[in-house]
This record gives structure tokens, C-alpha cells and sequence, in this order.
């Protein structure tokens, strides 16, 4: 097939069915997106025939994997992280994350997905576009943010979960700057029952990118934080 450029940066572009992905930028959209040039080159590529594969599927034989993720309505799972009960699905903090933000997913299978926790996940998606990310993450916390005074979720949340966003470096800069402008995001972040390698992190980032009055008022929390015992 002839190559397909991106109209962003001009790199060549996946197509998947009626859209195409840039994987260089990260830029996507519809076919009908693309500069007329390049619609052309496709439509003569795909002129010639059409090959129409069906595949039929026994619903009796889908994996468990694939149940993990379609079993329960995006209700039902957000329901279950803002009791925090996970008896029904264990997986059910990074199935909502998948329900809430099916375009920052659209990259992987089902099986793909199955394969990640929470923290892969917030990852792989902030390392592609760190706003959604840090949406993503602002979500989860708003979602259980009735227990961050609970020292087993706040460590499954902060040491776990978001640990990895918080820590890539292309993902900072643009944390740092919603830490400036979001207090309620500040304090989940340092005043909830979990202080440890996570604001340690923010807190070098801060010296990274010459953040300096911010650090000094995310220290204010973190010592108000009766959780926190110094750094090792």
C-alpha cells in the first residue's frame, strides 16, 4: 500500500479501518482527516479489490480476560473503587480507568489490556499524551478520594498505582503546572495516609524544573502530614 503521511508532522500513518494513528506524534483521527493528496493515494490503493474477512465467535468461548473487562457497566465499576471493594472484580480500578477513557486505550487489544495493572497503564498512557494521563490519575483519586485517609488505599494509590506517572519525567513538567493551579489535587497528593517515594519524586521535579515556590508550599503539606516521617 502506498504510504499515508500525517497532516501534523508528516510522518507516515497507521490505518485501522476508518480512522488512522500517527505513531510519531500521537496525532489520529477519521480517514476523512487526511489532506486530499493523501485520501487519494488510499483510495487508489484500495481501488483495485476488497477482501472482507468474517469471522464468527462462539460467545461461550471468550477468555476470562476479556470478561475482566466487559462484565460490568462503568457505573458498577465506579462504584465499586468509591466503596473500595473489589470483591467482585480485583481489577476494577484500571477497568474504570479503561471505561472512562476508551480513545486513551484504543492502541491495545483486550488482551493487552487484561496484561496491565493500574500503574502500566496510567504509564503507557502518559508517556503517549501526559495530560490524559494526568486526567486518568485526577479521576481514580476523585473517584476513592474518600478513603486517601485510609493508609492501605492511599499506599495501593500513591506507591502503587500512580507511581510511575508521577515519576516520567515528560509526564512533570505539565503535573507541576496543574499542581499550581489545583490545591484539591495538591492535597490528595500530600495529605493523605501514604507519604513517601511519590512526593519525594514531585519534590525533586520541582527542583528539576525550577519550581521552587511550589515545592515550598507542597513541603507545608507534606510536614502537616501526620503520615509523614521524613525521607530515608
Amino acid at each position: 500500500m502506498a504510504t499515508i503521511r500525517c497532516p501534523h508532522c508528516g510522518s507516515p500513518v497507521m490505518i485501522r479501518g476508518s480512522r488512522w494513528e500517527c505513531g510519531w506524534c500521537g496525532d489520529f483521527g477519521s480517514i476523512s482527516s487526511l489532506q486530499p493528496s493523501e485520501k487519494a493515494k488510499l483510495m487508489r490503493a484500495t481501488a483495485p479489490s476488497v477482501k472482507v474477512t468474517i469471522t464468527v465467535a462462539d460467545a461461550s468461548e471468550e477468555s476470562d480476560e476479556e470478561e475482566s473487562l466487559c462484565k460490568f457497566s462503568p457505573n458498577e465499576l465506579e462504584d465499586m473503587v468509591c466503596r473500595w471493594d473489589f470483591s467482585e472484580n480485583e481489577w476494577a480500578c484500571r477497568d474504570l480507568l479503561v471505561a472512562a477513557f476508551p480513545e486513551a486505550v484504543r492502541f491495545w487489544t483486550v488482551e493487552e489490556l487484561s496484561d496491565m495493572d493500574t500503574m502500566e497503564l496510567l504509564g503507557k498512557v502518559g508517556e503517549w499524551k501526559p495530560e490524559v494521563g494526568i486526567q486518568m490519575m485526577k479521576f481514580l483519586l476523585d473517584t476513592a478520594e474518600r478513603h486517601l485517609q485510609k493508609p492501605e488505599v492511599a499506599e495501593q494509590l500513591l506507591e502503587n498505582d500512580l507511581y510511575e506517572l508521577c515519576r516520567n519525567q515528560t509526564v512533570q513538567p505539565k503535573l507541576l503546572a496543574q499542581l499550581k493551579e489545583d490545591d484539591h489535587l495538591n492535597r490528595q497528593l500530600f495529605q493523605s495516609a501514604y507519604a513517601g517515594d511519590l512526593q519525594e519524586e514531585l519534590l525533586e521535579a520541582c527542583d528539576w524544573f525550577g519550581e521552587l515556590v511550589l515545592k515550598e508550599w507542597l513541603q507545608t503539606l507534606l510536614t502537616q502530614n501526620p503520615y509523614f516521617k521524613g525521607f530515608d
